[in-house]
């Protein structure tokens, strides 16, 4: 099939005009309301950098907000991917957060211990035939806080060949292993993120990662997620104001406190005011997500990238609204460019790892790298002609063309049902998520993935350290 991928132009929610007036609302709140800082070694350096500080906040002026926001646009920068025209192909990636996991025998929600990590991610691994970025999808609740991203990190490398990459870390006191870790597996720690705990505050564990992390550290990356009408205020443009102030305040301090350089953005996000969660996988988190890539990009003189990629749904187990909110992020994405798609089989927000989730999640990959590949319209009637008389002859299931040009022309699912009700029923009504179960099972038992002995010993080793030092 010629290549006729579908790609629909990105509509802007936001105005120039809007996005100017979100920056000077921004810049007053931070002016005005500054930025609490937990930290009195952080105070202090803001202080001595010329920053105004009083009673624990920090008061950037105009001109030191709009000569940091310059510095930003000055910076070089990578290409951006979205510059490419996007081909067909989806790719998924696992989330690492989950500290519960979906047993597949009992459909019950159990703790991700250890033993269960490994379990999960020789899964994730066994499952990069189907184009899937595996890493250990969560964190094992069986050992001390500060231990866990340590063998976390060790279960990743160990069984998944993607696992080489660092978690992300949350523990100043694990951060000098967590690096070694890296170091040893030729994937150096060179970044941090900082998130800003909303509403205008910094201080928080990532922060102090930074901090413990710097002499090894080349960036750090300030952002935020608050949520519309808890955090921040109700209306849209308002909450952005109040994301630009926090993030563009938190990456001030940071610049001072951390001394590297800083890149940061805002996200908002959406909450349910009946349960005082976060609503990610509604449609207000894709359009909340559209209006924050939109301001982000004006920082950086940037035409506004394809809605980001991730799966998300508050759905505790796979069903309908997993299936439902994950379509739409995948169509919607895909449809405008997205072609990288994170949190595969990840549940209940990111507290759920599912096994079946991830199978079900590639079918829908599937459904929707099929629909973007469009179709090949181009017609010579001469060949038309001769077809139809063909096919009116001998019909065209029995034609060559037809068995040549199938594959290509229709998508074959391997869990959605596609038979008549009768043959359905004559095969014994097989259900989809037994059948998703069924090849978690045959996937793991086929898993061979295992990382060469001497970086085991090595990893080894370095968690033994750890081990010793924050089992507690």
């Amino acid at each position: 099939m010629a290549d006729k991928t579908l790609s629909l132009p990105r509509p802007r929610l936001l105005s120039g005009e809007q996005i100017a007036q979100i920056h000077e609302a921004g810049v007053r709140i931070l002016t005005e309301h500054g930025l609490r800082v937990h930290h009195e070694g952080a105070l202090a350096t803001c202080a001595r950098a010329g920053l105004q500080v009083r009673e624990g906040r920090v008061f950037p002026t105009r001109r030191e907000i709009e000569g940091f926001i310059s510095e930003t646009k000055a910076r070089p920068r990578q290409r951006p991917a979205g510059d490419d025209p996007p081909g067909r192909e989806i790719v998924l990636g696992v989330g690492q957060y989950a500290t519960t996991v979906h047993d597949l025998d009992s459909d019950a929600l159990v703790p991700m211990t250890a033993a269960r990590l490994i379990e999960a991610a020789k899964f994730a691994d066994a499952m990069t035939s189907r184009n899937l970025i595996a890493r250990a999808p969560g964190v094992p609740v069986d050992v001390a806080p500060d231990l866990q991203p340590v063998l976390q990190y060790r279960i990743s490398a160990e069984h998944c060949r993607h696992g080489r990459t660092p978690p992300e870390v949350r523990s100043p006191q694990a951060m000098p292993y967590v690096m070694d870790m890296a170091d040893a597996l030729g994937e150096p720690m060179r970044g941090q993120p900082i998130y800003v705990v909303t509403p205008l505050t910094v201080g928080s564990d990532s922060f102090a990662c930074a901090l413990a992390g710097r002499d090894r550290l080349q960036s750090v990356w300030v952002s935020d997620m608050l949520s519309v009408g808890g955090t921040a205020p109700i209306r849209i443009a308002e909450a952005l104001a109040l994301a630009v102030a926090e993030v563009v305040g938190g990456g001030i301090v940071a610049r001072e406190v951390v001394g590297l350089p800083v890149e940061w953005s805002i996200r908002a996000c959406p909450l349910d005011m009946r349960t005082m969660a976060m609503s990610l996988g509604s449609p207000e988190e894709l359009l909340f997500q559209w209006a924050s890539e939109e301001v982000n990009a004006s920082y950086r003189d940037e035409e506004p990238g394809p809605p980001g990629g991730s799966l998300h749904t508050q759905a505790k187990l796979p069903g309908p609204q997993a299936a439902a909110e994950r379509m739409s992020q995948l169509s919607v994405g895909a449809l405008f460019g997205t072609r990288s798609f994170g949190g595969a089989g990840r549940l209940s927000l990111d507290e759920v790892f599912s096994a079946e989730q991830l199978v079900i999640d590639c079918e829908l990959r599937d459904h929707v790298e099929r629909l973007i590949a469009g179709v090949d319209a181009a017609c010579d009637p001469a060949a038309s002609v001769a077809e139809v008389a063909a096919g009116l002859a001998d019909g065209f299931p029995g034609l060559e063309s037809t068995a040549r040009r199938y594959r290509d022309t229709y998508w074959l699912p391997s869990l959605f049902e596609r038979r008549p009700l009768a043959g359905w029923l004559n095969a014994g009504s097989p259900d989809l998520r037994q059948r998703a179960k069924a090849e978690v099972r045959e996937r793991l038992a086929r898993h061979e993935y295992e990382l060469e002995r001497d970086l085991r010993r090595e990893l080894a080793r370095i968690y033994a350290g750890a081990e010793a030092a924050l089992a507690g």
